[in-house]
């Protein structure tokens, strides 16, 4: 019999899809399936929590049957080197809680998470509750440890403490607001499993370490405990190379595009694509007028050039080893670069302009951009484009889907996404997700082979374009923001993820408040959203940082909530659902609305 789904963190069961199963009159274990058949299974039923333990326990047998997972999520490595000032807004980032849940599941002596901050008290406790739900249905503990290093460098393990005595966790959180951003830096999460490597390691022969992204940089500094942690391979997010290496194989589920480097040469296939990166001159990629004006000039020549060939209109994303939506420019953003109609001076010039005002300050400018085919694709329900990122774990070269999730974007740049148990709770299709995670598995297979990316986290965005082809338009090989909204879809639960931030000053509040008034207030803020809409507040540590932000005091959250919470009330007092483009505005409006109603009965 299925567990039956309930609404909200609040009163949630397992999901078990699969045990209806149409081929089969008895419940399916995806502990007796080979990895085709897992792969066939998690294709369809990739939320299943049967599904995600046998999962999880491959990942550890696969790095040397390794005992626990150590995961955490160092964002800021991604922008290592670069000023101080970059990082204070990243300090309250930590995404890992919900993917450990089901990540520690198939690991011996389960996981351990290692964060920055103290998670707010109300995540904690909506976050055990989920917990308890997967160790009934396990009938087993799943053994989780949150590890936190304070500034006197005492390491605490916090669900422990939160159980024992939640006051005490409280003071620990007030603690911690009081601490200075400026004491953040990228490294933190390395070093902090260095300091306190043998109680991390307590008990365990092996562990495999799965950090936010991984890098060379974390290969090199933990080199020396190879003997003790197991390492995922090292992705390429260059979306460039990824194109011409699967276009040079046949792989056809892909835009038109030119790869332009940053010293003008005009790029459109693999050969001259690794000729390029392995003959670059370093000095062309410093941030100079000159090497700015060929860039852009380069660029400019590349639109005309995809125009003239395919007779296609572009999209150019500056940087294209970047996942940040910083680079892309949106014709509609940017329409002078794109038209035809204007001098290729004024084009190249204004292009010029732009990328000076945005990589002001730093030394170099990226090695490549990428001008691809503009995508027109299908429209989902609410007038949402069918822009999708599709998720999953590649062991042994082979593709292990997790999740679909829909995006909405602006510009390019990612603000909000649907993601459920079944493609009917988003009025999806089921077909279309099997055909997107057959392409996953494709690409997969072909780059195991010639990238040698064989173990490790898979992901990207995938466009459904209007005669139902694929369209792959980029690579995000790394844990990153979906893995929040594909943990809580084991419970059953369809979400919709979206953030908002606030300015104290639209309240007549900026400045009157310190750090522990803040955070005071914004843990009511999270109580009153769980308890009223069934939202689960993610990052919680961001609660920490509302002073972070030179711009004034701010209050900001990463929100998931059931989209039957997002409704309006029509002329008869009748309630229905909002159509998903109305989702964000009411998200904003059910947020601003609860932060009034407190600052109210605070500061009246």
């Amino acid at each position: 019999m299925i567990s039956q789904s309930n609404d909200t963190v609040l009163n949630c069961n397992v999901n078990l899809n699969h045990c209806d199963h149409p081929l089969s009159s008895q419940k399916i274990s995806p502990a007796d399936l080979s990895s085709d058949a897992l792969f066939t299974f998690g294709a369809e039923y990739p939320a299943d929590l049967d599904y995600r333990v046998e999962l999880s326990r491959r990942i550890a047998l696969t790095f040397e049957d390794a005992d626990q997972i150590i995961i955490f999520d160092d964002i800021a490595i991604q922008i290592l080197g670069s000023d101080s000032s970059c990082f204070a807004n990243l300090r309250g980032y930590d995404r890992s809680l919900l993917p450990a849940l089901w990540l520690s599941t198939g690991f011996r002596s389960g996981g351990r998470i290692l964060v920055y901050a103290p998670p707010n008290p109300v995540e904690l406790r909506l976050y055990l509750k989920m917990k308890v739900v997967i160790e009934k249905y396990l009938q087993r503990e799943v053994h989780i440890e949150i590890l936190y290093e304070n500034s006197s460098g005492c390491l605490y393990e916090l669900i422990r403490l939160f159980q024992d005595n939640p006051q005490r966790y409280t003071i620990l959180c007030e603690e911690f607001a009081q601490r200075c951003p400026k004491e953040f830096y990228p490294e933190y999460h390395i070093y902090m499993l260095k300091r306190h490597f043998e109680t991390i390691t307590k008990n365990t022969r092996r562990s495999f370490v799965f950090p936010y992204h991984m890098t060379e940089w974390h290969q090199l500094q933990l080199e020396n405990y190879s003997d003790r942690l197991l390492l995922p391979d090292i992705p390429k997010n260059d979306k460039a190379e990824h194109h011409f290496l699967l276009k040079s194989n046949g792989f056809t589920a892909l835009p038109q595009m030119i790869a332009v480097s940053v010293d003008g040469t005009l790029i459109e296939d693999y050969d001259g694509y690794i000729e390029n990166v392995e003959q670059l001159d370093p000095a062309k990629t410093k941030n100079t007028s000159k090497n700015i004006e060929i860039f852009a000039r380069a660029i400019i020549q590349a639109i005309d050039n995809l125009y003239s060939k395919h007779r296609v209109a572009s999209f150019v994303k500056l940087d294209s080893s970047g996942a940040g939506g910083w680079s892309s420019m949106a014709p509609n953003d940017h329409p002078v670069m794109y038209d035809f109609d204007k001098a290729q001076k004024e084009r190249v010039s204004y292009l010029q302009k732009h990328i000076e005002q945005t990589l002001e300050g730093e030394l170099t400018l990226p090695e490549m951009a990428v001008v691809e085919e503009f995508i027109e694709p299908q429209k989902r329900s609410g007038d949402i484009d069918a822009d999708y990122t599709v998720c999953g774990f590649v062991l042994e070269g082979k593709f292990f889907p997790t999740s679909i999730s829909l995006c909405g974007t602006i510009g390019g740049m990612y603000i909000e996404q649907w993601t459920s148990s079944f493609p009917v709770d988003i009025k999806d299709s089921s077909v279309y997700w099997k055909q997107m995670f057959q392409t996953y598995s494709d690409m997969v297979a072909l780059e195991a082979t010639k990238l040698g990316y064989k173990n490790g986290i898979y992901a990207g965005d995938l466009f459904v374009m209007k005669d139902n082809q694929h369209k792959q338009r980029d690579w995000n090989i790394r844990r990153g923001g979906r893995s929040s909204p594909e943990s809580l879809t084991i419970f059953g639960i369809p979400n919709y993820e979206t953030r908002v931030t606030l300015q104290m000053s639209d309240f007549g509040l900026d400045g009157t408040m310190d750090n522990i008034e803040l955070f005071r207030i914004y843990t009511k803020i999270c109580e009153r959203l769980s308890q009223d809409y069934g939202m689960y507040i993610l990052s919680s540590a961001y609660g920490y940082c509302g002073k972070d932000n030179d711009k004034g005091d701010i209050l900001k959250f990463n929100i998931l909530v059931h989209p039957k919470f997002l409704t309006y009330i029509d002329q008869h007092g009748q309630s229905h659902m909002l159509p998903k483009n109305k989702h964000r505005a009411k998200v904003f409006e059910l947020v601003r609305d609860t932060v009034m109603k407190i600052l109210q009965k605070t500061h009246a």
